[in-house]
């Protein structure tokens, strides 16, 4: 195991949803059969394959931004980046702007953010121009710009929460 996939691990052991903690004192064994038998398959699958996403991501650092572009033999750009990094991880299509990204999923707001969520940016007089994936601790990974390459950054930055629009999570069912 590799040290960006271990901090994932622990980054996703420690910022568990609230939806997925339970409270053992509370909850008979018989209770937490119940819990699990109602969460729906697709949540328990999407929940353990975050750390795919994430650490396909980390694996992409430092490769350039290319408009357009779309293979890390040429670069990529915000969206491309994003969808090449659900592709490759979980065999999930994604459409193929930041503005359309936008629109699938559940919303999700900056203080309940999670591990592979997506976030979107103002960054072209434009809302959501802009797109990179939440890796948790307030920083995301994206393509930034020409001349500049894939990289983590810090969502508290003034920069970026200035220019903050929104989150989404995606859902399996509603991709391409």
């Amino acid at each position: 195991m590799n040290f960006k996939t271990l901090i994932t691990l622990l980054i996703l052991a420690f910022s568990s949803p609230a939806w997925a903690e339970v409270d053992s004192i509370n909850v008979s064994s018989q209770d937490s059969v119940a819990a699990s038998e109602s969460t729906p398959v697709v949540d328990k699958q999407w929940t353990n394959n975050i750390p795919l996403i994430i650490d396909k991501a980390y694996e992409l650092t430092g490769i350039k931004y290319k408009l357009g572009g779309s293979k890390p033999e040429t670069g990529f750009d915000c969206s491309q980046f994003v969808r090449y990094v659900f592709e490759q991880a979980l065999n999930l299509s994604l459409p193929p702007s930041a503005r359309s990204l936008s629109k699938i999923g559940e919303t999700i707001k900056f203080e309940d953010l999670q591990p592979g969520d997506l976030v979107f940016f103002n960054t072209r007089k434009s809302k959501f121009s802009h797109v990179g994936i939440y890796v948790g601790n307030n920083e995301f990974i994206h393509a930034p710009r020409t001349g500049k390459t894939i990289r983590v950054e810090n969502l508290t930055k003034n920069y970026w929460l200035k220019r903050f629009n929104g989150a989404t999570r995606v859902d399996p069912e509603e991709t391409l």
